[in-house]
């Protein structure tokens, strides 16, 4: 099908905007991919954005929490830096996002989310590193020039608070906004704060699991003419004293807690963005962007082992500036092409003080990260989509990325040795097919690259582990990724429905070694060297379908979806002490079991009910899980007997409040059966029974 030239931009009062080569090309699988609004967000009842994403996808999204203050996404079998997060087309994922679970996703508040997509399988040609598991996208709210009301008048200045009671941990949430427009400027500034205390299981209190949050929000959009407009937006979020809930409980396999204090004292996370964008049609570009961005994190933590007199006052701080320039361009009736350019430059400071519980002396300590770390990344891409082989839509897509890191070397105390330098690049490619089988039945197919290129986390950061010390190493290699996807979706009548199958080989995966062993009759002092050590296979299938019940155009839908993955790690490496290979041929880290739900669900434009537009029935399964890593065996957060299977049913409602198109109500019954369970890989128990009260009050 011949493509269409863009055409003029969205009306003022259209309020959602992406980044060009965020624009999903039509050889994607609608398996692959969730599109979820600020509204599907907000009728979860959820506490947190992580916990509304999950809960929203339905299935292929499963959600790690070691704490309350975390929340690390699950994508296709991969966690932690294997998953990109982008915000408004910025990296949040940098040169100091764990190997593993992490708070990053948590670090960004709710109430300033517009919209989400997720988009499952490597996207590393549009975005680079870290697109190996799946990349979620997020994009704030703004209020655009000229912008009108629910009634379609001109909304010159409006205010309005929301709040959120949670009874499972009686945690409260309140965030007040104001939002004004001109004929050529919207402004919108929102702020929150939230409390969740002691969260209570099926069991009863989870001990070390409350903190405090709160957050800053501002977003200027300038229209300088009918094409061309600018947006600057400034973003601050601060958690305060979030316990490491894993590390201060007895976990499994344990006769007493890892630390006797492991709080992070602050989890600060800011953002300034400037952007630019052109769309009128014709010349370079049919449309263009350019993004200048400054993200700064902050985070200090407070650490003492048990039995230990030595507390860690740690303190991580990361400056990155960001440029991102966006073009896209029809080429004749039968290519469209999307290409740009991007640099971040990570400039991290890290330092630690030892003090001694019992005299209060203090001393300087070896950092976190080796002094003087800075690590820049960079990438060029193009991508085309062409429609020249009707029926027949084909993308191909190529991109290089070229990475520098330096730091000075690790020494006995807080100061560096001599400067350590390195290099590497990494050129990935795509290619995507989609072919209309018959009305209301598409095909899709493609296979893709991804990489993960390592990270300070890797290079310059000796940490501690469950099972002893890990160290870092300057002389490693990019993972590589290969990710073969084939798609079905149907669309016709009252059926919507869609599946994907999909096997992801990831080469030159970075674990570690064992350098050594120590003493053999003491667990826990052993000291391991990373580096690239061997593969992983990932096999999956995702499905999801929705049927609308009764007469065309019934308020009444059932939906559900099921989502399977399975994994196997080799890696010949050989533990000295016993001559074998303890990670060849076992099972992947932390797949997540056999997961899906099922819902009831009433949505309606013109309800039957003034007071009532929206409610959900549902019902979430999770397989028993035992297939286990041998790091999953020591990890306190599992039981190495294997988590068990669960199941869950929430009923979620809500409504108009007043005459106000803004003002809403929700209720929320979580939990209902008081069912106690663990979430695989979590480190602590699921919420139990509770009862969740949201109200929006628009002026």
């Amino acid at each position: 099908m011949p493509l269409c030239i863009p055409q003029a931009p969205p009306l003022p009062s259209e309020t959602f905007v992406t980044a060009p080569r965020s624009t999903l090309p039509a050889t994607v699988a609608a398996a692959a991919v969730v599109v979820l609004t600020a509204e599907d967000l907000a009728r979860t009842g959820e506490r947190s954005l992580p916990r509304m994403i999950e809960k929203a996808s339905g299935a292929g999204v499963w959600l790690q929490e070691t704490n309350l203050g975390g929340g690390a996404p699950i994508l296709r079998g991969f966690i932690g830096e294997k998953v990109l997060i982008v915000v408004d087309g910025v990296r949040l994922n940098d040169a100091t996002t764990r190997l593993g679970p992490n708070q990053s996703l948590n670090t960004i508040d709710p109430g300033i989310v517009e919209r989400v997509e997720i988009v499952r399988g490597a996207g590393s040609v549009q975005y680079g590193s870290d697109a190996v598991g799946g990349t979620i996208l997020i994009w704030t709210k703004r209020r655009l020039p000229g912008s009108v009301d629910a009634q379609g008048t001109p909304d010159g200045f409006d205010a309005g608070i929301e709040t959120q009671y949670q009874s499972v941990n009686t945690g409260v949430r309140v965030a007040p906004s104001v939002g004004w427009s001109t004929d050529r400027n919207g402004f919108l500034a929102t702020g929150s704060f939230s409390q969740w205390n002691e969260l209570r299981s099926a069991d009863g209190d989870i001990d070390n699991t409350g903190y405090d949050s709160g957050a800053l929000f501002g977003s200027w959009n300038h229209a300088v003419d009918r094409w061309r407009s600018v947006r600057l937006t400034a973003s601050a979020h601060r958690d305060w004293d979030v316990p490491r809930t894993d590390r201060l409980n007895v976990g499994f396999g344990q006769a007493q807690p890892s630390s006797a204090e492991f709080t992070f004292e602050r989890q600060d996370q800011r953002q300034i963005l400037l952007a630019f964008e052109d769309a009128e049609p014709g010349g370079f570009a049919d449309r263009f962007q350019a993004r200048l961005g400054l993200r700064g994190y902050e985070e200090r933590r407070r650490q003492r082992n048990t039995g230990s007199t030595q507390r860690r006052l740690e303190e991580d701080e990361i400056l990155a500036p960001s440029l991102g320039l966006d073009w896209r361009k029809a080429i004749g009736e039968h290519h469209l092409v999307t290409f740009g350019l991007d640099v971040e430059y990570d400039d991290v400071d890290s330092s630690r003080t030892n003090v001694n519980i019992n005299t209060g002396a203090s001393a300087p300590g070896q950092p976190t990260f080796a002094p003087d770390s800075s690590y820049l990344a960079t990438g060029v891409f193009v991508q085309d989509e062409i429609s020249a082989l009707d029926p027949l839509d084909v993308t191909v897509g190529l991109r290089y990325s070229f990475f520098h890191f330096g730091f000075d070397q690790f020494t006995s105390g807080p100061a560096g040795g001599p400067h350590e330098s390195g290099d590497f690049d990494a050129l990935t490619a795509a290619l995507g097919l989609g072919y209309d089988l018959a009305e209301g039945w598409r095909a899709t197919a493609g296979v893709a690259q991804g990489f993960r290129a390592p990270h300070l986390d890797d290079l310059a950061r000796n940490g501690t582990i469950f099972g002893g010390t890990e160290l870092a190493n300057p002389d490693l290699d990019p993972e590589q990724s290969l990710t073969v996807e084939l798609g079905l979706e149907h669309a016709r009548g009252p059926w919507k429905a869609a599946i994907a199958g999909y096997a992801t080989f990831l080469d030159d995966a970075i674990g570690r070694r064992l350098v050594d062993e120590g003493d053999p009759g003491t667990l826990g002092d052993e000291t391991y060297l990373r580096d690239n050590t061997g593969r992983v296979e990932i096999y999956g299938v995702e499905l999801r379908a929705e049927r609308r019940l009764g007469a065309e155009g019934s308020p009444f839908a059932l939906r559900g979806g099921i989502a399977w993955a399975t994994g196997r790690q080799y890696d010949d490496t050989l533990d000295p002490a016993t001559g074998e290979a303890p990670y060849d041929d076992v099972p992947a880290r932390r797949i997540p079991p056999l997961n899906g739900y099922v819902a009831l669900a009433y949505d309606s434009v013109v309800p039957a009910w003034s007071w009532l537009t929206w409610a959900e029935l549902r019902l979430t399964l999770a397989d028993a899980q035992d297939d286990l890593n041998p790091d999953d065996l020591s990890d306190p957060r599992i039981d190495p007997d294997g988590t068990e299977s669960w199941g869950r049913v929430d009923l979620d409602l809500g409504g108009p409040l007043g005459k106000h198109g803004g003002s809403r109500w929700n209720l929320g019954l979580h939990n209902l059966l008081d069912e106690a369970y663990r979430v695989h890989g979590s480190g602590l128990d699921a919420p139990g029974f509770g009862v969740v009260v949201g109200v929006a009050w628009m002026m």
